[in-house]
């Protein structure tokens, strides 16, 4: 079965600051090209997005 990465990822964020502004605490801020950035799960991140190559800009509680 076919992970479909957009319905993981949610909004983007041109701003990295906007973005580990929203998150939560028990949330990471990702990003594949360095330009555009998600809030996910760290579930959702080591389960899902590590194997399509994003990368944790924003850990847990930053």
């Amino acid at each position: 079965m076919s992970i479909n990465v957009i319905e993981l990822l949610g909004s983007p964020y041109e701003s990295l600051v906007d973005a580990q502004v929203d998150k939560s605490p028990s949330e990471v801020v990702v990003t594949e090209t360095g330009e555009t950035f998600y809030i996910v799960e760290r579930e959702v991140y080591d389960a899902q997005l590590v194997s399509h190559g994003y990368k944790v800009v924003v850990e847990e509680g930053e």
